[in-house]
């Protein structure tokens, strides 16, 4: 089987941390034969620690999907919104003063790096290992991810990027956080590159993941797993099955049941 994994709330606990038991359970489910992969909202630099915790050199996932990493660390798919686009969306954003982060390798552009709810909420997964910079308005660049963040962010930004640009993929976490990536940069189409490029078959392939980025990838799965009292609620209706939080070991507690047995 392939086995397919979310991070944060899903095998990461709230504190940041990846429980001994669900290693050690994925490690288990590693030497019975299965393949371990991950997706991941967060950037790469924020997501190694944890690849590296699990020994796992690809395939993964990162920026919901904008970058896939094979089996032996070559890069599947990469997928940038186009400088144009990004500066149009950061100056929407600018005049109705909604904060934004510009995600691009190892890099946060950020509008304001002062902004206390940036600092404090929607920043948390993105900034860990990297350099944070004040956005120069002069300098052109492009974007593995964008983040808006602010009062009604959702709802004037989010409307604005679907309506703009209906090939992007738009997430409304809140209605004070977007998050924007490019054409077909969603965890769904990259598990399908993932299990195409690994020989798996759907039918062999199964999800756990907790977040509305998950939608896609627990659907394309063929036995999806919603993870925790905070997965979203489109995703538990989505879901085959609904487990416990990281804290309480649903991840580590399901393997030892169906596959370790």
């Amino acid at each position: 089987m392939l086995l397919v994994f979310d991070l944060d709330k899903t095998i990461v606990t709230d504190d940041y941390r990846l429980p001994k038991t669900i290693q050690e359970a994925i490690a288990r489910a590693k030497l019975a034969g299965h393949v371990i992969a991950v997706l991941t909202g967060r950037g790469k630099a924020a997501a190694l620690p944890y690849l590296d915790q699990l020994r796992l050199q690809g395939p993964y996932g990162v920026n919901n999907g904008a970058l896939v990493i094979g089996s032996q660390g070559e890069i599947l798919k990469r997928i940038r919104i186009p400088a144009i686009d990004v500066q149009q969306l950061v100056r929407f954003a600018e005049l109705r003063k909604i904060e934004y982060c510009c995600m691009l390798d190892d890099i946060l552009y950020v509008g304001n790096p002062d902004y206390e709810e940036l600092q404090n909420e929607w920043i948390w997964t993105h900034d860990e290992n990297r350099q944070v910079i004040t956005l120069d308005p002069k300098i052109s660049i492009e974007a593995d991810k964008l983040i808006f963040g602010g009062v009604a962010a959702s709802e004037q930004l989010g409307k604005e990027a679907a309506m703009r640009y209906p090939e992007y993929v738009v997430y409304e976490w809140s209605e004070e956080y977007v998050e924007v990536t490019g054409s077909k940069a969603d965890k769904g189409s990259a598990l399908e590159l993932i299990s195409c490029h690994l020989g798996f078959e759907q039918r062999d392939v199964i999800a756990f993941g907790d977040g509305v980025n998950d939608l896609t990838m627990l659907a394309w799965a063929n036995h999806g797993i919603a993870v925790g009292p905070d997965a979203d609620t489109k995703l538990v209706d989505l879901a085959d099955e609904w487990i416990a939080a990281p804290e309480h070991n649903g991840v580590a507690d399901w393997l030892e049941l169906n596959l370790l047995n």
